[in-house]
């Protein structure tokens, strides 16, 4: 998927890349996170909701 298709990509279309891609970041280590925490903006309310729901699937409390 090319990165200006992500607009309209839906749920089903985008888990499976941002799954391999939060595995990547993993791998990565570090480097990894500091590389994403300097394209976050603070304050980003999408983000922050996005990183909550992961945290909740992380920690195993996520119910479908």
């Amino acid at each position: 998927m090319k990165i200006e298709d992500i607009e309209m990509a839906d749920d089903e279309a985008l888990a499976p890349i941002l799954l391999a891609t939060l595995q990547r970041l993993g791998q990565l280590g570090r480097s990894g996170a500091a590389a994403l925490a300097r394209l976050v903006d603070d304050g980003d309310a999408d983000f922050d909701e996005a990183a909550e729901w992961i945290a909740e699937i992380a920690s195993g409390e996520f119910t479908a």
